[in-house]
């Protein structure tokens, strides 16, 4: 036997071998005639069908790429969820391999997609498309209605009307009229409290929170709304009634203006004259007696061009008198502390005379210039971030004041 005799089989061992390999190798799925990645790892990885987790990928769109990625149903017809989500705007398509549209979604929660759909035994795709910034990364989920979700349902905290049907906790024990003030604790969700008042009585209930935006509705024993609010105090809510509110039974209806992690407190107080006064100077919503106790700060305006203010959260008063007319400016300095500062000047009688918020597109304020007759004025600094908390850590705020008299 000739030496190229010997040789000859081995060729075609190699050739008969190199079938067997590549048939080893999954081929790269297409959708729509585009390269699309298996969900899981490879075609058994991805069916979903008998899959023991969640089908999981993150996926990356571009100015360019709208990726695809390919997902196997097996046995019978399969429910399905398929969700994305991402920091930016994701839109979902589920398609046949051959590009023909079974459903879409686009903001389902929030701006995450979602669709729910039945579908029989096949090959599916699913495609990622941004709406707005192309270049969005995003985890793309399919799972059986059994296993958990990748997106979670918003809370409705929609306030409904109160009837004796409605299931409600009890505010206290029996009338509050000799109780107050009572209070209770809520969570993120829609509350219902029922309390009753053997005559009539002049209260204040509030809903108050550190993290969420409480909103509230009180409601007469048969369902009917009596009044309502949100963001009196900032974002907290209160109703006053100073004239009374009548014996009988109430419910009153608590919850987030949106869903969230957090409490709400909620308390039902008499209200009382000179609590509500202080409350109020304390706000800075009205002007304390310059002939009372409350702390003012006295300004020479002769003689002091600028201070500096301790802001505490609570409303810090400044009063002066001018002994002839004056045209004044007034600027608060306080955005590198992170105070956004608000002004507010009233004449001896208790009258809005100027007010300023946000200055040049900064949260520093400048009142002003506004002309002044003589006499006596007090102003009030508030923290717009911080109403009415007192105790906060104290941030200094400067205060700049520019005055022009007439020359004779």
């Amino acid at each position: 036997m000739s030496l190229m005799s010997r040789l000859a089989p081995l060729p075609l061992l190699l050739l008969a071998a190199l079938p067997a390999q590549a048939q080893d190798a999954p081929a790269q799925p297409q959708c729509s005639g585009q390269p699309a990645t298996w969900l899981g790892d490879d075609p058994d990885a991805s069916d979903i069908t008998v899959a023991g987790a969640a089908l999981s990928r993150q996926m990356t769109t571009t100015a360019g790429t709208n990726p695809y990625a390919m997902f196997r149903v097996t046995g019978d017809m399969q429910p399905l969820r398929l969700e994305a989500m991402s920091d930016g705007d994701p839109s979902i398509r589920l398609e046949t391999p051959d590009g023909d549209l079974l459903a879409e979604n686009d903001d389902a929660v929030g701006l995450n997609s979602r669709i729910e759909q039945s579908v029989g035994p096949g090959d599916y795709c699913v495609r990622l498309i941004p709406v707005g910034d192309p270049d969005m990364t995003a985890t793309v989920q399919l799972t059986r209605p059994d296993m958990p979700a990748l997106l979670v349902d918003p809370v409705d905290t929609t306030i409904a009307a109160c009837t004796p049907e409605t299931p409600a906790e009890t505010l206290g024990q029996g009338p509050l009229n000799a109780a107050l003030p009572v209070e209770a604790q809520t969570d993120g969700t829609v509350r219902y409290l029922r309390f009753a008042l053997d005559g009539s009585v002049s209260v204040t209930l509030r809903a108050v929170s550190d993290g969420l935006d409480p909103n509230m509705i009180l409601f007469d024993g048969s369902g009917t709304q009596i009044a309502a609010n949100d963001d009196a105090d900032g974002l907290n809510a209160r109703l006053d009634f100073p004239s009374g509110l009548a014996g009988g039974d109430y419910c009153l209806g608590v919850a987030p203006i949106s869903s969230g992690e957090g409490t709400i407190t909620v308390s039902v107080e008499a209200l009382d004259r000179d609590s509500y006064l202080r409350t109020a100077w304390r706000k800075g919503e009205l002007a304390p007696p310059t002939d009372g106790d409350y702390p003012m700060q006295a300004i020479d305006l002769a003689a002091d061009r600028e201070t500096v203010v301790l802001q505490d959260g609570t409303a810090q008063w400044l009063t002066f008198t001018l002994d002839r007319e004056t045209a004044l400016i007034v600027s608060a300095y306080g955005e590198l502390v992170g105070v956004d500062a608000k002004l507010a000047l009233f004449s001896r009688d208790g009258a809005v005379v100027a007010q300023a918020d946000d200055r040049d597109g900064s949260v520093d304020a400048r009142l002003g210039p506004v002309v002044l007759e003589p006499g006596e004025y007090r102003m009030a600094l508030t923290d717009v971030n911080r109403p009415d908390q007192p105790g906060a850590p104290i941030r200094p705020v400067g205060l700049v004041f520019e005055r022009f008299e007439r020359v004779d």
